[in-house]
């Protein structure tokens, strides 16, 4: 109950892979997410969410390249290109499709 007292609460629910979780209080807001790594592997997507984080950095890029200084270019360009090799990484890591 969002009410501003404090309440125990304990619950299990079973978690198969690495992770995030948060609790919501309904119709207020919910904690900060807590990472579960399960059998030491990393933390990954579905492939439907990284493909969407790749193509919005390809989105992105396509409307901000030509506003981009002329001195800033290279930096820009090699940061885009290691955020899409990222993604691309992620998205050949992550073990299962959206629901």
């Amino acid at each position: 109950m969002a009410d501003g007292e404090v309440s125990e609460v304990s619950f299990e629910v079973p978690i198969e892979r690495s992770s995030w979780v948060v609790m919501r209080v309904l119709g207020s807001s919910h904690i900060n997410s807590v990472w579960v790594v399960v059998d030491g592997k990393e933390v990954r997507t579905s492939k439907r969410s990284a493909q969407w984080c790749l193509d919005s950095v390809d989105q992105c890029w396509s409307q901000k390249e030509r506003f981009i200084a002329r001195a800033e270019l290279a930096d820009t360009r090699a940061a885009f290109a290691h955020a899409r090799k990222e993604y691309r990484k992620r998205l050949a890591e992550s073990p299962v499709e959206a629901k």
